[in-house]
């Protein structure tokens, strides 16, 4: 379970970057939950051939986050966020507007490109 979440997440993030194919079966195996053979009829390929495409788009996905770290970052910022009110009850009025314009700024660097509003 933790390696679909995983998968999710950098899928979430950085799906876009891998190939049509990479893409549809990913989401067929992780989203879906499709086993193996059930994606290698749908694409008329073998079982091996699904599992060392997956393989090579989970390498991908690490790859980018290992590069980029933004489902890190994210996770950070859902933290900071989450801890934010406790946090500004004890700051000057200044100091808690300007800490919250930073964050706002830093919620929308780390928004994914790729969701919607």
């Amino acid at each position: 379970m933790e390696k679909v979440t995983r998968m999710g997440q950098l899928y979430d993030c950085y799906g876009q970057l891998l190939t049509e194919r990479q893409r549809q079966m990913v989401e067929l195996h992780y989203l879906d939950d499709w086993s193996l053979a059930e994606i290698a009829a749908q694409f008329g390929v073998s079982r091996q051939a699904v599992h060392d495409n997956l393989r090579r788009a989970e390498e991908q996905l690490e790859a980018y986050e290992s590069a980029l770290a933004l489902v890190r970052a994210s996770d950070l910022m859902r933290r900071v966020a989450d801890m934010w009110p406790r946090a500004a009850a004890g700051m000057a009025p200044a100091d808690r507007e300007q800490m919250a314009g930073w964050l706002r700024e830093l919620a929308g660097i780390l928004r994914s490109p790729w969701e919607e509003g």
